[in-house]
């Protein structure tokens, strides 16, 4: 403000005579100073304390702390109790520069200087006195040696906290006492601090009630907020909530934060009056507005609570308050930006903040951090950082820092494997609650790993951590119950405990109890109790459970959920970014049933999950681009979809692959060239190694016939025997047929049992109704061929291979009934066609 505009609003509206008074007030108050300077520049000790104290307030003088400080100092230095204890008063607090040019200075401006000039010419001196511990009790001892209560207090107050001396809590109460004999209410509220440990150290609560209730008579809001906390929590002290509650209300009245604060945490956690979030967010707010840190957290865990809670303004306030400079709260947004909890999920992000808060000592946030480093989430994967994150944690007696350095050293990383060392780390943890450390050591000693096998001791650890809230304690606890290993064998006792854990969230149990209640193993066989676990755990979040409840909800199954039910877990699964979910959804959408056709959320879902890896969901991307769905048709990108799917076993792209190059011409077995086939070969391998039934059975045939790899009969009946025992009825024909060839044309000797095998094969084949399996295991029939020579049977068989179009069965069926040949010229040319149509 310039000093033509200060004249402008100190005038405006001021009648003459009252400008006329104020100006001889004025120029009386120089005066005075003019004729204080005389005095104090001739050493007068008094003078020169009246002259500091008319610098500090700007009275008839130039306002500048400098000038004060300099004659509080030549007064002290004469032995002025008063100047010394405001020197031990400023240097304690530190003193801000003053935040405008006084009345008083006025006259003595020049109107034409400038504002740097002005600046100048006003402070001359520092503009501001530092906080200077030190100093401050140089000045408060000599004080407080003459007598003046108020430094004797903060002299008290420096000792008691170590503040510019050394921590002595014997001076401390001294100092304090000194100050209560003149009945100060400073010394007796620092008395009452001191015993109630605020300082550190054991608390005498019933020793600092006494000191606090002296301070009543004062009203001291910081008295009545301590004796507050005293009744409300204090030991070895009678509580009284009600009279809590008052004295609260009294100081958060007279405008203390810390009361307010107090306040609203009663209400928000029903201390002693019933929960009331509207009241709590009234006082929190209030103590927040008055810059009380703790109040911002406490709003945010407040708004975090509610039914419709708005996640993205309690992160919003979180994010006040840590860029605030509150170390919890920066912890706090940190995990909130891990979960994606009202804000994206950024883990880089997150490691700032989990930074911010570790550097202010946070140790949850030493752990967090040392857990990022070893997972490589928004931080370079450094295993020997992690280690040191986390020792500092352990070192700090965090139970979850020292359960994740046994958990790297068991693993080696950073630190060379010891079993002796992991387990001490381990058990350190368990003392100190952590569950998980529990649940660690109960999988040892239950495995038997780097420990002698000890059930009994798994069971109890198990039991530990149930206690501590790992629910993952009672689904171990109930595995050891259902086999009678270290506790005594009781089902229903297993029942309970996963029970217990599928309602404590964990997906584990609910799965098992979803398997046992499906087959009927420990418990009869319930379908609605499989269906109701299978619920509970797609609700805590497991898409393939939401997926499995997806395929059942089309059918007529009376346990069957309802499918908008199935579907809002579905799509919760796939927000939170579950491939399996997104494809599902994406399948869903393009098939029109569960819900409405709708291709362009269909491409939507089905990219998402195709991007992230999940074959099922490539192998549809390419479908749409084949088909034109949603998308204009290229064969080219299709292709390459198809591809990326193939290359991690998916059968059904695989055949698409083949099928578009047999479109394109390629020609050759299964639609490829010369050059092609040992990669389409390696292709349909991968899949059967990961169990498809229908790639088990093209690779059999591609062993059998020598396609893209040498011909291996063994081989050939290796995967053949695989795809059958998964039912695949294609893969039973073949091997079948494979069995039955003569032991000449076989690399290995045809087993006694061979043809037997065949027939139960042909015979399980034909129940599926496939026709060649009908018109083979009529072939059997007809000749006793490992079964008992029925020809009633055989014609069945016959006719009903015959009725779908078969021409063997058709032939085969006129030779029985013509009877026309003999038996040995009716079973030549069979057995000949039957071979060529086995393989």
């Amino acid at each position: 403000m310039s000093t033509a505009s200060f004249f402008k609003r100190l005038l405006r509206g001021k009648p003459g005579q009252a400008r006329a008074d104020e100006a001889e007030a004025q120029v009386r108050r120089a005066d005075a100073a003019a004729k204080q300077r005389e005095l104090a520049e001739s050493g007068d000790a008094g003078a020169q304390l009246g002259l500091a104290q008319m610098f500090e307030r700007g009275y008839g003088v130039a306002q500048n702390v400098g000038e004060a400080e300099r004659w509080f100092r030549l007064a002290a230095e004469q032995g002025s109790v008063p100047a010394q204890a405001r020197l031990g008063e400023v240097y304690l607090t530190g003193m801000a520069a003053p935040g405008s040019e006084t009345p008083a200075a006025m006259p003595h401006l020049d109107p034409g200087c400038t504002p740097e000039s002005l600046l100048e010419r006003l402070f001359p001196e520092p503009l501001a006195i530092a906080q200077d511990p030190e100093q401050a009790a140089h000045w408060n001892l000599r004080a407080a040696q003459g007598g003046d209560a108020d430094s004797q207090a903060r002299l008290g107050h420096q000792y008691a906290s170590g503040f510019g001396v050394a921590r002595d809590a014997t001076r401390a109460e001294y100092w304090f006492a000194a100050a209560a004999a003149q009945q100060h209410v400073a010394g007796h509220l620092g008395l009452g601090l001191l015993y109630a440990g605020g300082y550190g150290g054991r608390g005498e609560h019933a020793r600092a009630l006494e000191w606090f209730e002296r301070c009543m008579a004062t009203e001291h809001a910081s008295a009545q907020l301590c004796l507050a906390l005293l009744l409300l929590y204090g030991e070895g002290v009678t509580h009284d909530e009600v009279r809590a509650l008052a004295l609260l209300g009294n100081a958060a009245a007279a405008g203390h934060p810390g009361a307010m604060f107090h306040l609203g945490e009663i209400h928000r956690r029903g201390r002693g009056v019933s929960r009331n979030a509207s009241k709590a967010e009234f006082w929190l707010r209030r103590a927040a507005g008055r810059g009380y840190l703790k109040a911002w957290l406490s709003l945010v865990e407040l708004m975090r609570s509610y039914p419709d809670a708005d996640a993205n303004a309690a992160a919003t306030m979180c994010r006040q308050a840590a860029e605030l400079g509150d170390g919890e709260a920066q912890y706090l947004l940190a995990q909130m930006i891990l979960a994606g909890e009202g804000v994206p999920r950024n883990a880089a992000e997150a490691a700032r903040w989990l930074a911010k808060a570790a550097d202010q000592n946070v140790t949850a946030a030493h752990e967090r951090l040392g857990a990022l480093y070893p997972e490589g989430a928004g931080l370079a994967q450094d295993f020997q950082a992690a280690a040191d994150w986390l020792h500092r944690a352990a070192a700090h007696g965090d139970e979850q820092g020292l359960y994740h350095v046994g958990t790297l050293q068991f693993g080696g990383l950073a630190m060379p494997r010891d079993a002796q060392a992991v387990g001490r780390w381990y058990e350190k943890a368990a003392e100190r609650g952590s569950g998980a450390a529990c649940l660690a050591l109960g999988m040892l000693c239950a495995t038997g790993k780097h420990v002698e096998q000890d059930y009994t001791e798994a069971a109890h650890r198990y039991r530990e951590a149930a206690v501590h809230g790992v629910a993952l304690g009672n689904y171990h606890l109930a595995g050891l119950h259902f086999r009678g290993l270290g506790v005594p064998r009781d089902p229903v006792q297993g029942l309970s405990l996963l029970a217990a854990a599928a309602e404590a969230d964990c997906i584990e149990a609910a799965w098992t109890l979803h398997y046992l209640y499906s087959a009927g193993e420990y418990v009869a066989r319930d379908a609605s109790a499989a269906t109701r676990w299978l619920v509970r755990a797609a609700e805590l979040g497991s898409s393939a459970a939401a997926c499995q409840l997806a395929q059942r909800s089309g059918k007529s199954d009376a346990a069957a959920v309802p499918a908008e039910r199935v579907i809002v877990m579905l799509e919760g699964c796939a927000a939170a970014g579950h491939a399996d979910a997104q494809a599902m959804l994406g399948r869903l959408y393009f098939q029109g049933k569960q819900l409405p056709e709708n291709f362009s959320l269909a491409l939507e879902w089905t990219e998402r999950a195709a991007q992230g890896g999940h074959a099922m969901a490539q192998a549809l991307l390419g479908d749409f681009l084949v088909l034109g769905r949603g998308v204009p048709v290229d064969l080219k990108a299709a292709t390459g979809w198809y591809e990326r799917a193939a290359l991690q076993g998916h059968a059904g792209a695989i055949a698409a692959l083949v099928s578009l190059r047999t479109a394109e011409g390629a020609g050759g077995f299964g639609g490829a060239g010369v050059d092609e086939k040992p990669q389409v070969f390696q292709l349909w391998l991968r899949a059967a190694e990961q169990g498809h039934a229908a790639a088990q059975r093209m690779v059999g045939q591609f062993y059998l016939r020598g396609v893209g790899t040498a011909v291996s009969l063994g081989e050939a009946r290796r995967w053949l025997a695989a795809a059958s025992r998964q039912g695949h009825a294609g893969a039973m024909v073949l091997l079948g047929g494979l069995l039955l060839q003569p032991a000449e044309q076989a690399t290995d000797p045809a087993r006694d049992d061979d043809a037997t095998r065949a027939a139960e094969l042909f015979r399980r084949a034909a129940a599926k109704g496939n026709i060649d399996a009908q018109y083979n295991l009529g072939v059997c029939l007809r000749h006793g061929l490992g079964v008992r020579r029925d020809d009633a049977k055989a014609e069945r068989l016959y006719t009903a291979a015959a009725l779908h179009g078969h021409v063997l069965a058709q032939q085969a069926l006129r030779v029985l009934k013509g009877q026309s040949a003999s038996a040995d010229t009716e079973w030549q040319p069979e057995r000949r066609e039957a071979t060529v149509e086995l393989g």
